[in-house]
Protein backbone atom coordinates (compact mmCIF):
# COMPACT_ATOMS: atom_id res chain seq x y z
CA UNK A 1 0.00 0.00 0.00
CA UNK A 2 2.75 2.28 0.20
CA UNK A 3 2.60 3.05 -3.70
CA UNK A 4 -0.76 4.26 -2.99
CA UNK A 5 -0.15 6.39 0.16
CA UNK A 6 2.54 8.32 -1.41
CA UNK A 7 0.19 9.02 -4.23
CA UNK A 8 -2.56 10.23 -2.33
CA UNK A 9 -0.23 12.38 -0.63
CA UNK A 10 1.61 13.98 -3.61
CA UNK A 11 -1.96 14.73 -4.42
CA UNK A 12 -2.52 16.32 -0.94
CA UNK A 13 0.74 18.42 -1.31
CA UNK A 14 -0.06 19.62 -5.07
CA UNK A 15 -3.10 21.09 -3.36
CA UNK A 16 -1.11 22.68 -0.40
CA UNK A 17 1.08 24.65 -3.19
CA UNK A 18 -1.54 25.71 -5.30
CA UNK A 19 -3.67 26.60 -1.99
CA UNK A 20 -0.66 28.78 -0.54
CA UNK A 21 -0.55 30.35 -3.63
CA UNK A 22 -3.84 31.26 -4.14
CA UNK A 23 7.71 3.38 -20.60
CA UNK A 24 4.32 2.56 -21.36
CA UNK A 25 4.58 -1.06 -20.80
CA UNK A 26 0.88 -1.65 -22.37
CA UNK A 27 -0.01 -5.34 -22.35
CA UNK A 28 -0.32 -7.00 -25.70
CA UNK A 29 -2.95 -9.64 -24.54
CA UNK A 30 -6.27 -9.27 -26.45
CA UNK A 31 -9.05 -7.60 -23.89
CA UNK A 32 -11.73 -9.97 -22.82
CA UNK A 33 -15.14 -9.33 -25.15
CA UNK A 34 -18.04 -10.87 -22.84
CA UNK A 35 -21.29 -9.89 -23.56
CA UNK A 36 -22.79 -6.54 -21.51
CA UNK A 37 -24.49 -6.90 -18.22
CA UNK A 38 -28.08 -6.61 -18.49
CA UNK A 39 -30.71 -4.22 -16.58
CA UNK A 40 -28.80 -1.30 -17.98
CA UNK A 41 -29.82 2.24 -18.10
CA UNK A 42 -29.02 4.76 -20.37
CA UNK A 43 -27.94 8.48 -19.14
CA UNK A 44 -28.94 11.17 -20.85
CA UNK A 45 -26.73 14.41 -21.27
CA UNK A 46 -28.82 16.69 -18.90
CA UNK A 47 -29.08 18.08 -15.99
CA UNK A 48 -31.33 18.82 -12.60
CA UNK A 49 -29.22 21.96 -11.00
CA UNK A 50 -26.63 25.06 -12.31
CA UNK A 51 -23.84 24.11 -10.12
CA UNK A 52 -21.20 22.61 -12.60
CA UNK A 53 -20.12 26.26 -13.40
CA UNK A 54 -20.88 29.37 -15.50
CA UNK A 55 -20.11 31.03 -19.01
CA UNK A 56 -19.13 34.49 -20.80
CA UNK A 57 -21.47 36.22 -22.59
CA UNK A 58 -24.45 34.53 -24.72
CA UNK A 59 -22.22 32.21 -27.04
CA UNK A 60 -24.34 32.20 -30.76
CA UNK A 61 -21.62 33.19 -33.77
CA UNK A 62 -24.98 32.78 -35.78
CA UNK A 63 -26.20 36.18 -34.33
CA UNK A 64 -22.86 37.94 -34.25
CA UNK A 65 -20.10 39.36 -36.44
CA UNK A 66 -16.90 37.51 -36.13
CA UNK A 67 -13.78 39.19 -35.45
CA UNK A 68 -11.19 38.41 -38.41
CA UNK A 69 -8.92 37.41 -36.17
CA UNK A 70 -9.81 34.35 -33.76
CA UNK A 71 -6.93 33.91 -31.60
CA UNK A 72 -7.29 33.87 -27.44
CA UNK A 73 -4.34 34.49 -25.24
CA UNK A 74 -4.26 32.75 -22.18
CA UNK A 75 -1.76 32.63 -19.65
CA UNK A 76 -0.56 30.23 -16.87
CA UNK A 77 1.35 30.91 -14.29
CA UNK A 78 4.02 27.97 -14.14
CA UNK A 79 5.58 25.46 -16.82
CA UNK A 80 3.01 21.98 -17.00
CA UNK A 81 6.05 19.39 -16.20
CA UNK A 82 3.66 17.41 -18.40
CA UNK A 83 0.63 17.57 -20.57
CA UNK A 84 -0.01 14.17 -20.18
CA UNK A 85 -3.56 13.23 -19.00
CA UNK A 86 -2.12 10.01 -16.95
CA UNK A 87 0.89 11.70 -15.00
CA UNK A 88 -0.63 15.33 -14.50
CA UNK A 89 -1.23 16.64 -11.55
CA UNK A 90 -1.69 20.28 -11.97
CA UNK A 91 -5.17 21.96 -12.61
CA UNK A 92 -3.68 24.78 -14.73
CA UNK A 93 -2.20 22.40 -16.87
CA UNK A 94 -5.67 20.57 -16.79
CA UNK A 95 -7.31 23.16 -19.09
CA UNK A 96 -4.59 22.79 -22.13
CA UNK A 97 -4.55 18.63 -21.56
CA UNK A 98 -8.64 18.82 -22.19
CA UNK A 99 -7.89 21.39 -25.23
CA UNK A 100 -5.38 18.90 -26.87
CA UNK A 101 -6.91 15.48 -25.63
CA UNK A 102 -10.61 14.64 -25.40
CA UNK A 103 -12.13 13.99 -22.37
CA UNK A 104 -14.02 10.01 -22.89
CA UNK A 105 -17.40 12.57 -21.94
CA UNK A 106 -17.49 16.74 -21.63
CA UNK A 107 -18.45 18.35 -18.83
CA UNK A 108 -21.76 20.41 -18.63
CA UNK A 109 -22.22 23.39 -17.15
CA UNK A 110 -25.46 22.04 -15.75
CA UNK A 111 -23.41 20.41 -13.15
CA UNK A 112 -25.26 16.93 -12.60
CA UNK A 113 -25.08 16.29 -16.44
CA UNK A 114 -22.62 15.92 -19.30
CA UNK A 115 -22.25 16.38 -22.72
CA UNK A 116 -21.30 13.92 -25.95
CA UNK A 117 -17.37 13.65 -26.14
CA UNK A 118 -14.88 11.15 -27.58
CA UNK A 119 -18.15 9.13 -26.76
CA UNK A 120 -21.60 9.68 -27.47
CA UNK A 121 -23.58 7.73 -24.82
CA UNK A 122 -22.81 6.06 -21.51
CA UNK A 123 -24.94 4.31 -19.92
CA UNK A 124 -24.91 2.44 -16.23
CA UNK A 125 -26.71 -1.13 -14.51
CA UNK A 126 -28.88 -0.24 -11.94
CA UNK A 127 -26.59 -0.77 -9.33
CA UNK A 128 -24.76 1.82 -10.33
CA UNK A 129 -21.35 -0.98 -10.54
CA UNK A 130 -21.14 -1.54 -14.36
CA UNK A 131 -20.66 1.63 -17.11
CA UNK A 132 -20.75 0.94 -20.17
CA UNK A 133 -19.56 4.02 -23.06
CA UNK A 134 -19.41 4.06 -26.86
CA UNK A 135 -17.18 5.55 -28.93
CA UNK A 136 -18.13 7.75 -31.44
CA UNK A 137 -17.94 6.87 -35.22
CA UNK A 138 -14.85 8.59 -37.00
CA UNK A 139 -12.93 9.79 -34.40
CA UNK A 140 -9.63 10.94 -35.17
CA UNK A 141 -5.79 11.87 -33.61
CA UNK A 142 -4.81 15.17 -35.14
CA UNK A 143 -2.92 12.58 -37.89
CA UNK A 144 -6.05 11.50 -39.13
CA UNK A 145 -5.67 7.33 -37.79
CA UNK A 146 -8.30 6.50 -36.09
CA UNK A 147 -9.12 6.18 -32.48
CA UNK A 148 -10.25 2.79 -30.83
CA UNK A 149 -11.26 1.42 -27.98
CA UNK A 150 -7.92 -0.18 -27.53
CA UNK A 151 -6.67 3.08 -27.21
CA UNK A 152 -9.18 3.55 -24.33
CA UNK A 153 -8.30 0.33 -22.72
CA UNK A 154 -4.54 0.71 -23.42
CA UNK A 155 -4.50 4.05 -21.57
CA UNK A 156 -5.85 2.53 -18.32
CA UNK A 157 -3.79 -0.22 -18.43
CA UNK A 158 -0.42 2.18 -19.23
CA UNK A 159 -1.13 3.74 -16.01
CA UNK A 160 -2.26 1.37 -13.98
CA UNK A 161 1.35 -0.47 -14.59
CA UNK A 162 3.92 1.31 -11.63
CA UNK A 163 6.50 1.55 -13.61
CA UNK A 164 4.78 4.52 -15.17
CA UNK A 165 5.43 6.27 -11.86
CA UNK A 166 1.87 8.25 -12.28
CA UNK A 167 1.33 9.92 -8.95
CA UNK A 168 -2.25 9.65 -9.70
CA UNK A 169 -2.56 6.31 -10.37
CA UNK A 170 -5.24 6.12 -7.51
CA UNK A 171 -7.57 8.19 -9.18
CA UNK A 172 -8.43 4.78 -11.40
CA UNK A 173 -8.80 2.44 -8.04
CA UNK A 174 -12.44 2.83 -8.32
CA UNK A 175 -12.48 0.07 -10.95
CA UNK A 176 -12.49 -3.27 -9.70
CA UNK A 177 -9.09 -4.84 -9.36
CA UNK A 178 -7.53 -1.61 -10.75
CA UNK A 179 -5.77 -1.40 -7.12
CA UNK A 180 -4.91 -4.86 -6.84
CA UNK A 181 -3.94 -4.55 -10.36
CA UNK A 182 -1.64 -2.00 -10.18
CA UNK A 183 -0.11 -3.42 -6.73
CA UNK A 184 0.96 -6.67 -8.92
CA UNK A 185 -2.00 -8.83 -7.09
CA UNK A 186 -4.77 -9.36 -9.89
CA UNK A 187 -4.02 -10.12 -13.96
CA UNK A 188 -4.93 -8.16 -16.57
CA UNK A 189 -8.41 -10.47 -17.15
CA UNK A 190 -9.92 -9.69 -13.23
CA UNK A 191 -9.50 -5.82 -14.31
CA UNK A 192 -12.78 -4.36 -14.59
CA UNK A 193 -12.01 -3.18 -17.92
CA UNK A 194 -13.45 -4.85 -21.28
CA UNK A 195 -13.98 -3.77 -24.61
CA UNK A 196 -17.45 -5.11 -26.11
CA UNK A 197 -18.69 -5.67 -29.73
CA UNK A 198 -19.83 -2.30 -31.54
CA UNK A 199 -17.09 0.27 -30.03
CA UNK A 200 -18.49 -0.28 -26.84
CA UNK A 201 -15.56 -0.02 -23.39
CA UNK A 202 -17.31 -1.20 -20.00
CA UNK A 203 -15.91 -0.36 -16.55
CA UNK A 204 -17.13 -2.52 -13.72
CA UNK A 205 -16.41 -0.50 -10.26
CA UNK A 206 -15.69 -2.26 -7.22
CA UNK A 207 -18.89 -0.98 -5.34
CA UNK A 208 -21.63 1.36 -6.42
CA UNK A 209 -20.56 4.38 -8.30
CA UNK A 210 -23.54 6.82 -9.42
CA UNK A 211 -21.45 9.92 -10.11
CA UNK A 212 -18.63 7.44 -11.95
CA UNK A 213 -20.52 9.76 -15.23
CA UNK A 214 -18.29 12.58 -13.52
CA UNK A 215 -14.60 10.56 -13.57
CA UNK A 216 -15.29 10.28 -17.43
CA UNK A 217 -15.51 14.21 -17.87
CA UNK A 218 -12.15 14.62 -16.14
CA UNK A 219 -9.18 15.54 -18.60
CA UNK A 220 -7.64 12.48 -16.18
CA UNK A 221 -9.48 9.95 -17.89
CA UNK A 222 -9.18 11.34 -21.55
CA UNK A 223 -6.94 8.44 -23.86
CA UNK A 224 -3.60 8.95 -25.22
CA UNK A 225 -2.76 7.06 -28.51
CA UNK A 226 -1.31 3.49 -28.18
CA UNK A 227 1.44 4.07 -30.48
CA UNK A 228 2.41 7.57 -29.07
CA UNK A 229 2.45 6.23 -25.27
CA UNK A 230 4.37 3.21 -26.63
CA UNK A 231 7.25 5.54 -28.19
CA UNK A 232 7.42 8.01 -26.04
CA UNK A 233 6.59 5.95 -22.54
CA UNK A 234 6.73 8.41 -20.04
CA UNK A 235 7.87 11.41 -21.79
CA UNK A 236 4.87 11.18 -23.48
CA UNK A 237 3.26 14.97 -22.74
CA UNK A 238 6.94 16.33 -22.51
CA UNK A 239 7.19 18.70 -25.74
CA UNK A 240 5.83 19.82 -28.48
CA UNK A 241 6.51 16.65 -30.68
CA UNK A 242 5.59 14.10 -28.23
CA UNK A 243 2.17 14.51 -28.07
CA UNK A 244 -0.91 13.31 -30.59
CA UNK A 245 -3.68 15.18 -29.92
CA UNK A 246 -7.58 14.21 -30.08
CA UNK A 247 -9.28 17.22 -28.60
CA UNK A 248 -10.46 20.84 -30.36
CA UNK A 249 -6.84 22.04 -30.58
CA UNK A 250 -3.29 20.91 -31.00
CA UNK A 251 -0.06 21.67 -29.35
CA UNK A 252 1.90 23.52 -32.33
CA UNK A 253 4.99 25.52 -30.17
CA UNK A 254 6.18 24.84 -27.06
CA UNK A 255 8.70 27.28 -26.04
CA UNK A 256 9.55 25.99 -22.65
CA UNK A 257 9.03 28.50 -19.00
CA UNK A 258 7.70 30.98 -22.43
CA UNK A 259 5.08 29.94 -23.85
CA UNK A 260 2.73 27.26 -26.35
CA UNK A 261 0.98 27.99 -28.95
CA UNK A 262 -2.31 25.99 -29.85
CA UNK A 263 -4.12 25.41 -33.22
CA UNK A 264 -7.39 24.02 -34.16
CA UNK A 265 -7.27 20.35 -35.15
CA UNK A 266 -8.68 20.06 -38.23
CA UNK A 267 -9.56 15.79 -37.85
CA UNK A 268 -11.47 17.19 -34.45
CA UNK A 269 -14.75 15.38 -34.54
CA UNK A 270 -16.56 18.37 -34.15
CA UNK A 271 -14.09 21.04 -36.01
CA UNK A 272 -16.43 22.40 -37.96
CA UNK A 273 -18.06 24.22 -34.81
CA UNK A 274 -15.02 25.13 -33.57
CA UNK A 275 -14.68 28.92 -34.60
CA UNK A 276 -10.97 29.81 -32.70
CA UNK A 277 -8.07 29.44 -34.69
CA UNK A 278 -5.10 29.99 -32.11
CA UNK A 279 -4.84 29.70 -28.72
CA UNK A 280 -1.75 31.38 -27.55
CA UNK A 281 -0.62 30.93 -24.12
CA UNK A 282 1.83 33.08 -22.19
CA UNK A 283 3.97 31.04 -19.15
CA UNK A 284 4.62 33.90 -16.59
CA UNK A 285 4.18 34.47 -12.53
CA UNK A 286 4.93 38.11 -12.70
CA UNK A 287 1.01 39.79 -11.74
CA UNK A 288 2.52 43.21 -13.23
CA UNK A 289 3.26 41.54 -16.05
CA UNK A 290 -0.21 40.02 -16.22
CA UNK A 291 -2.27 43.05 -15.05
CA UNK A 292 -0.28 44.82 -17.71
CA UNK A 293 -0.88 42.53 -20.88
CA UNK A 294 -4.10 42.45 -20.22
CA UNK A 295 -4.90 46.41 -20.28
CA UNK A 296 -2.83 46.55 -22.94
CA UNK A 297 -5.48 43.96 -24.76
CA UNK A 298 -2.59 41.00 -24.87
CA UNK A 299 -4.79 38.95 -22.63
CA UNK A 300 -7.63 37.76 -23.59
CA UNK A 301 -9.21 37.06 -19.55
CA UNK A 302 -7.21 38.41 -16.15
CA UNK A 303 -7.38 36.58 -12.66
CA UNK A 304 -8.73 38.87 -10.11
CA UNK A 305 -7.21 38.35 -6.91
CA UNK A 306 -9.92 39.08 -3.62
CA UNK A 307 -7.72 42.41 -2.91
CA UNK A 308 -8.30 44.07 -6.55
CA UNK A 309 -12.30 42.74 -6.43
CA UNK A 310 -13.23 46.54 -5.27
CA UNK A 311 -11.49 47.84 -8.88
CA UNK A 312 -13.28 45.12 -10.97
CA UNK A 313 -16.33 45.10 -9.19
CA UNK A 314 -18.34 46.97 -11.75
CA UNK A 315 -17.26 44.82 -14.69
CA UNK A 316 -19.62 43.62 -16.86
CA UNK A 317 -17.23 40.63 -17.58
CA UNK A 318 -16.59 40.02 -14.58
CA UNK A 319 -17.28 36.14 -13.68
CA UNK A 320 -16.91 34.23 -10.35
CA UNK A 321 -15.76 30.44 -10.16
CA UNK A 322 -16.83 28.75 -6.96
CA UNK A 323 -13.78 25.76 -7.04
CA UNK A 324 -14.71 22.82 -5.55
CA UNK A 325 -11.77 22.68 -2.80
CA UNK A 326 -11.51 23.12 0.85
CA UNK A 327 -7.94 23.78 3.08
CA UNK A 328 -7.49 22.55 6.36
CA UNK A 329 -5.17 22.34 8.89
CA UNK A 330 -4.03 18.95 9.72
CA UNK A 331 -2.88 17.73 13.38
CA UNK A 332 -0.88 14.34 13.47
CA UNK A 333 -2.75 12.14 16.54
CA UNK A 334 0.42 10.51 17.01
CA UNK A 335 2.30 13.34 18.98
CA UNK A 336 1.88 13.71 22.25
CA UNK A 337 0.35 16.83 22.79
CA UNK A 338 -1.87 16.21 19.70
CA UNK A 339 -3.26 12.89 20.85
CA UNK A 340 -5.32 14.58 23.31
CA UNK A 341 -8.63 15.62 22.15
CA UNK A 342 -8.97 18.47 24.07
CA UNK A 343 -5.79 20.02 23.00
CA UNK A 344 -7.25 19.48 19.30
CA UNK A 345 -10.43 21.04 19.93
CA UNK A 346 -8.59 24.17 21.78
CA UNK A 347 -6.54 24.87 19.06
CA UNK A 348 -9.17 24.49 16.68
CA UNK A 349 -11.42 27.12 18.30
CA UNK A 350 -8.37 29.40 18.41
CA UNK A 351 -8.08 29.46 14.71
CA UNK A 352 -10.65 32.52 14.18
CA UNK A 353 -11.36 31.32 10.08
CA UNK A 354 -13.15 34.68 9.57
CA UNK A 355 -10.75 37.12 10.50
CA UNK A 356 -8.30 34.75 8.49
CA UNK A 357 -10.26 34.62 5.28
CA UNK A 358 -10.83 38.84 5.38
CA UNK A 359 -7.49 39.33 6.03
CA UNK A 360 -5.03 36.77 4.65
CA UNK A 361 -7.21 35.46 1.54
CA UNK A 362 -9.27 38.97 1.23
CA UNK A 363 -12.83 37.27 1.02
CA UNK A 364 -14.72 36.93 4.14
CA UNK A 365 -17.29 34.57 2.72
CA UNK A 366 -14.47 31.79 1.90
CA UNK A 367 -14.12 30.91 5.30
CA UNK A 368 -14.85 27.01 6.14
CA UNK A 369 -16.66 25.41 8.80
CA UNK A 370 -16.87 21.82 7.03
CA UNK A 371 -14.84 19.78 4.94
CA UNK A 372 -17.23 19.40 1.97
CA UNK A 373 -17.54 22.84 0.38
CA UNK A 374 -20.43 24.44 -1.76
CA UNK A 375 -21.55 23.17 -4.51
CA UNK A 376 -21.54 19.81 -3.90
CA UNK A 377 -24.21 17.08 -4.23
CA UNK A 378 -26.46 16.39 -0.97
CA UNK A 379 -29.54 14.61 -0.31
CA UNK A 380 -32.47 14.68 -2.80
CA UNK A 381 -30.87 17.12 -5.29
CA UNK A 382 -29.92 19.86 -2.62
CA UNK A 383 -26.31 21.33 -1.62
CA UNK A 384 -23.86 18.88 0.97
CA UNK A 385 -22.83 21.73 2.66
CA UNK A 386 -26.15 23.70 3.38
CA UNK A 387 -28.04 20.49 4.30
CA UNK A 388 -24.74 19.29 6.99
CA UNK A 389 -24.32 22.99 8.17
CA UNK A 390 -21.68 25.19 9.87
CA UNK A 391 -20.04 22.10 12.33
CA UNK A 392 -17.20 23.60 13.79
CA UNK A 393 -17.34 27.17 16.11
CA UNK A 394 -13.90 29.25 16.77
CA UNK A 395 -12.77 32.36 17.91
CA UNK A 396 -15.30 34.39 15.79
CA UNK A 397 -17.31 33.97 18.33
CA UNK A 398 -16.15 35.85 21.76
CA UNK A 399 -17.61 33.35 24.28
CA UNK A 400 -15.46 30.47 22.41
CA UNK A 401 -12.53 31.86 23.41
CA UNK A 402 -12.49 30.86 26.75
CA UNK A 403 -13.46 27.63 26.22
CA UNK A 404 -10.69 27.56 24.27
CA UNK A 405 -8.34 28.03 27.06
CA UNK A 406 -10.22 25.82 29.55
CA UNK A 407 -9.97 22.75 26.86
CA UNK A 408 -6.42 23.02 26.82
CA UNK A 409 -5.93 24.04 30.55
CA UNK A 410 -7.62 20.64 30.91
CA UNK A 411 -5.77 18.56 27.63
CA UNK A 412 -2.46 19.43 29.52
CA UNK A 413 -3.81 18.79 33.09
CA UNK A 414 -4.64 15.36 31.78
CA UNK A 415 -1.31 14.76 30.23
CA UNK A 416 0.99 16.44 33.17
CA UNK A 417 1.82 18.81 31.30
CA UNK A 418 2.93 22.75 31.40
CA UNK A 419 2.60 25.20 28.40
CA UNK A 420 6.35 25.33 28.01
CA UNK A 421 6.67 21.63 27.02
CA UNK A 422 4.19 22.14 24.83
CA UNK A 423 5.69 24.82 23.16
CA UNK A 424 8.26 22.75 22.74
CA UNK A 425 6.61 19.68 21.80
CA UNK A 426 5.22 20.45 18.10
CA UNK A 427 5.91 23.04 15.51
CA UNK A 428 3.73 24.18 12.61
CA UNK A 429 4.97 23.02 9.16
CA UNK A 430 4.23 24.83 5.61
CA UNK A 431 5.76 25.33 2.28
CA UNK A 432 7.25 28.64 1.81
CA UNK A 433 4.55 29.87 -0.24
CA UNK A 434 2.32 29.09 2.97
CA UNK A 435 4.20 30.58 5.26
CA UNK A 436 2.00 33.93 5.37
CA UNK A 437 -0.83 31.92 6.16
CA UNK A 438 0.82 29.67 9.03
CA UNK A 439 2.55 32.81 10.70
CA UNK A 440 -1.55 34.53 10.81
CA UNK A 441 -2.59 30.91 12.53
CA UNK A 442 0.44 31.01 14.77
CA UNK A 443 -0.28 34.54 16.01
CA UNK A 444 -4.19 34.02 16.81
CA UNK A 445 -2.95 30.78 18.82
CA UNK A 446 -0.98 33.08 21.05
CA UNK A 447 -3.13 35.80 21.41
CA UNK A 448 -6.05 33.21 22.19
CA UNK A 449 -4.76 30.64 24.01
CA UNK A 450 -0.93 32.43 24.58
CA UNK A 451 1.12 29.88 23.21
CA UNK A 452 3.34 30.73 20.58
CA UNK A 453 3.97 27.54 18.54
CA UNK A 454 7.13 27.88 16.06
CA UNK A 455 6.57 27.62 12.36
CA UNK A 456 8.98 25.48 10.43
CA UNK A 457 9.28 26.43 6.51
CA UNK A 458 10.50 23.07 4.93
CA UNK A 459 10.87 21.96 1.02
CA UNK A 460 8.25 20.26 -0.51
CA UNK A 461 11.08 16.81 -0.63
CA UNK A 462 11.32 17.10 3.20
CA UNK A 463 7.53 17.35 4.04
CA UNK A 464 6.77 14.40 1.84
CA UNK A 465 8.56 12.10 3.69
CA UNK A 466 7.53 13.44 7.11
CA UNK A 467 3.56 13.07 5.90
CA UNK A 468 4.50 9.67 4.38
CA UNK A 469 6.15 8.45 7.92
CA UNK A 470 3.61 9.94 10.08
CA UNK A 471 6.57 12.63 11.81
CA UNK A 472 5.04 16.18 10.81
CA UNK A 473 3.20 17.92 13.76
CA UNK A 474 1.07 20.35 12.22
CA UNK A 475 1.22 21.10 8.52
CA UNK A 476 -0.77 24.19 7.35
CA UNK A 477 -2.64 24.58 4.19
CA UNK A 478 -2.98 21.45 3.09
CA UNK A 479 -6.30 20.76 1.16
CA UNK A 480 -8.29 19.13 -1.18
CA UNK A 481 -9.97 19.08 -4.24
CA UNK A 482 -12.55 16.67 -5.97
CA UNK A 483 -12.69 15.83 -10.20
CA UNK A 484 -16.88 15.13 -9.29
CA UNK A 485 -18.91 16.39 -7.15
CA UNK A 486 -19.58 14.40 -4.36
CA UNK A 487 -19.00 14.12 -0.64
CA UNK A 488 -16.56 11.04 -0.86
CA UNK A 489 -14.13 13.54 -2.88
CA UNK A 490 -13.78 15.46 0.22
CA UNK A 491 -13.32 12.75 2.52
CA UNK A 492 -12.27 9.60 1.14
CA UNK A 493 -8.50 10.29 1.46
CA UNK A 494 -8.46 10.02 5.19
CA UNK A 495 -9.55 6.44 4.76
CA UNK A 496 -7.47 6.10 2.25
CA UNK A 497 -4.25 7.30 4.06
CA UNK A 498 -4.88 4.85 6.91
CA UNK A 499 -3.65 7.71 9.64
CA UNK A 500 -6.79 7.36 11.52
CA UNK A 501 -8.10 3.99 12.97
CA UNK A 502 -11.11 5.50 15.29
CA UNK A 503 -13.34 2.41 15.11
CA UNK A 504 -16.65 4.24 14.47
CA UNK A 505 -14.99 6.37 11.67
CA UNK A 506 -13.83 2.76 9.96
CA UNK A 507 -16.94 1.29 10.42
CA UNK A 508 -18.74 4.30 9.08
CA UNK A 509 -16.39 3.94 5.58
CA UNK A 510 -16.94 0.39 5.41
CA UNK A 511 -20.86 1.02 5.34
CA UNK A 512 -20.76 4.07 2.62
CA UNK A 513 -19.01 1.89 0.42
CA UNK A 514 -21.77 -0.39 -0.07
CA UNK A 515 -24.58 2.32 -0.28
CA UNK A 516 -26.28 4.32 -3.04
CA UNK A 517 -28.22 7.28 -3.62
CA UNK A 518 -29.29 9.78 -0.52
CA UNK A 519 -28.51 6.72 1.94
CA UNK A 520 -24.87 7.05 0.85
CA UNK A 521 -24.92 10.72 1.31
CA UNK A 522 -26.45 10.77 4.74
CA UNK A 523 -23.80 8.68 5.48
CA UNK A 524 -21.30 11.17 4.36
CA UNK A 525 -22.74 13.66 6.50
CA UNK A 526 -22.28 11.04 9.78
CA UNK A 527 -18.78 10.73 8.60
CA UNK A 528 -17.67 15.07 8.14
CA UNK A 529 -19.40 15.32 11.80
CA UNK A 530 -17.46 12.98 13.36
CA UNK A 531 -14.03 13.92 11.98
CA UNK A 532 -14.97 17.10 12.40
CA UNK A 533 -15.72 16.46 16.08
CA UNK A 534 -12.29 14.64 17.05
CA UNK A 535 -10.59 17.78 15.28
CA UNK A 536 -7.90 16.02 13.62
CA UNK A 537 -8.41 17.92 10.30
CA UNK A 538 -9.28 22.03 10.72
CA UNK A 539 -11.09 23.29 7.79
CA UNK A 540 -9.27 26.56 6.61
CA UNK A 541 -10.68 28.16 3.91
CA UNK A 542 -12.78 27.15 0.51
CA UNK A 543 -11.80 28.50 -3.11
CA UNK A 544 -13.30 30.97 -5.30
CA UNK A 545 -11.59 32.73 -8.49
CA UNK A 546 -12.38 36.08 -10.23
CA UNK A 547 -12.37 36.91 -13.75
CA UNK A 548 -12.93 39.36 -16.05
CA UNK A 549 -12.57 39.06 -19.88
CA UNK A 550 -12.06 41.19 -22.93
CA UNK A 551 -15.06 42.44 -24.16
CA UNK A 552 -15.17 40.82 -27.06
CA UNK A 553 -14.90 37.48 -25.90
CA UNK A 554 -17.60 34.73 -26.02
CA UNK A 555 -18.23 31.42 -25.34
CA UNK A 556 -15.85 30.57 -22.67
CA UNK A 557 -17.16 28.10 -20.17
CA UNK A 558 -16.16 27.65 -16.26
CA UNK A 559 -16.14 24.98 -14.28
CA UNK A 560 -16.45 24.60 -10.85
CA UNK A 561 -14.67 21.08 -10.68
CA UNK A 562 -12.80 19.31 -13.02
CA UNK A 563 -10.80 21.55 -15.54
CA UNK A 564 -11.44 24.93 -14.91
CA UNK A 565 -11.99 26.53 -19.14
CA UNK A 566 -13.04 24.67 -22.05
CA UNK A 567 -12.11 26.62 -25.04
CA UNK A 568 -13.80 24.42 -27.69
CA UNK A 569 -16.82 27.07 -28.26
CA UNK A 570 -14.76 30.46 -27.75
CA UNK A 571 -14.56 32.88 -30.30
CA UNK A 572 -14.12 36.88 -30.74
CA UNK A 573 -16.65 39.60 -31.79
CA UNK A 574 -16.07 42.44 -33.93
CA UNK A 575 -16.17 45.53 -32.14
Amino acid sequence: MKKRLLALLLAALMVLSMAACAGSNTSSETPSTQEPASNTTTETPAAENNNGGVATAPADPATEELADEQVFHYYMGSEPSTLDPWMNNSGSASIIIAAIHEPMLRPSLEGEGWEPGLCDSYEKSEDSTVHTLHLREGAKWEDGTDITVEDIYNSYLRVLNPELGSSIAYRYFPILNAEEYYMGEATEQELGIKIRDGNLIQFTTKKPYDYFVDMMTSDGFAPVQTAAAEAYGDMYGTDVDKIVASGPFKLVEWTHQHSMVLEKNENYWDAENVKLETLDVTITVDQNTIMGMFQNGELSLFKVGNELLPQYADDPTLETDTRLKVTFIEFNPRNEFLANKNIREAFSIAFDRQIFAEQVMHNGKLAAYGLVPYGVRGVDGGDFREQNGNIVTDASDPSEIERAQQLLDTGLEELGKTVEELQEGFSIQCLESGKTQAQAIQNMWKTNLGVEMPVSVVDFNVLLPMLMEGTFDCVIGGGQDSNYRDPEGFMNFIYEEGKWDDPEFLALMEKVQTQTGDERIQTWMEIERLVLENFIYIPQVYAENNWVFQSNVRGVKIFTYGYEFDFKDVYLVKE
